[in-house]
């Protein structure tokens, strides 16, 4: 009697591109916890919205072709985003009403906490202040990425791979010369930065949407490129070049080195020895994105007022979060996702026994 084997959870993925989203959801929690470690850790950001742009396209283009409809597609979203996203809202709150309750921060009255955290819950940018999201910055680009789905859905799909290149050059000729004049790529978080942030993810969303477009290999061989994916998204992120203006290293990051790691990355695979870490940390990046704004203040503590070795911290703090975010993905959003899908599968089963079978009348 034969058994099967069974196939690891890193089986037809992306392995090089999971590798390369933990890589960056680590860079950018580095960065808010100690600039000086990840200088231009923001950038990730821009490299979220370019592979988040390639994967919806792959995955989501053929269904949409053979009738997915907006609202079908946007739930989707929905169900894949919110469970972490609410995660985060009420970690974050919690530490903002711990802050305030002990002195620690004064900086928002408990009032507009309170009624940010309920407008912020439902995924949208609190209207009573300059930032979008004031308990958790970095939710920022996650409402963004909400925007561009649902700009995906309603009018990006239906354009030719020319006006996509059109939306592309149109938003880095606003988004460029911000960047210049503000001396950083470090751009989106608050309100009157709105028209840059947009600009800011649709080009980088509508490059991921074109590399998906072009030819795909049959095969992804792994290879030393696989492992260089991976070093070079960790060293775009972590260098502070001193021969070239923070500005133009954004720049260059953005608009040419971020597409271009998508791109390779989506041709080739790390060795196996190195495949099951880069599908862990790809599986708890979101999370780890989602949640770790809530645990800089606590881990702070030690580094700031006890003056822990920053090395050891920046260890101790990045370590932490893999552990929360799996704990997180593990136990919250997995059963999260399984229970809405379900819902969602028994609701539009009952629709269609409902039109089969009308009732008499």
């Amino acid at each position: 009697m034969s058994t099967k084997t069974a196939r690891p959870p890193w089986h037809d993925r992306y392995v090089t591109l999971d590798g390369m989203r933990g890589i960056a959801a680590l860079a950018v929690a580095l960065f808010h916890f100690n600039i000086s470690q990840a200088p231009h850790g923001y950038v990730a950001v821009d490299f979220f919205f370019a592979l988040s742009g390639f994967v919806l396209c792959a995955s989501y283009l053929p269904r949409w072709q053979e009738g997915m409809g907006t609202g079908q597609f946007m739930m989707k979203r929905l169900v894949r985003l919110y469970p972490l996203f609410l995660v985060g809202v009420l970690l974050t709150t919690t530490v903002g009403l711990v802050r305030l309750h002990t002195g620690g921060d004064t900086s928002l009255p408990l009032r507009t906490i309170l009624i940010s955290t309920g407008i912020n819950a439902a995924m949208l940018p609190s209207p009573l202040t300059g930032t979008l999201f004031p308990l958790n910055v970095p939710a920022w680009s996650l409402f963004y990425e909400l925007v561009a789905n649902l700009a995906m859905v309603v009018l990006l799909f239906r354009l030719p791979r020319v006006a996509l290149v059109a939306v592309c050059l149109a938003s880095a000729w606003l988004f460029a010369p911000a960047v210049l004049e503000n001396g950083s790529g470090n751009i989106g978080a608050v309100w009157g930065e709105w028209p840059l942030a947009l600009a800011r993810t649709l080009y980088s969303f509508c490059a991921g949407m074109l590399i998906a477009q072009l030819r795909q290999p049959a095969h992804r061989p792994a290879t030393l490129a696989g492992l260089l994916c991976l070093v070079a998204i960790a060293v775009m992120l972590l260098a502070d070049p001193k021969w070239l203006a923070a500005a133009h290293y954004d720049l260059a990051c953005t608009l040419v080195i971020s597409p271009l790691l998508v791109w390779l990355g989506s041709r080739v695979e790390p060795s196996r020895r190195l495949a099951p870490a880069a599908w862990f940390v790809g599986e708890v990046s979101f999370a780890l994105y989602a949640v770790h704004w809530a645990l800089i203040e606590p881990m702070r503590y030690f580094k700031d007022d006890l003056q822990y070795d920053e090395v050891l911290m920046a260890f101790v703090f990045l370590g932490t979060c893999l552990a929360v975010a799996w704990f997180c993905v593990r136990w919250i959003d997995v059963p999260a996702r399984t229970l809405l899908s379900d819902m969602l599968r028994r609701r539009k089963q009952a629709r269609v026994v409902g039109t089969d079978h009308p009732t008499d009348g």
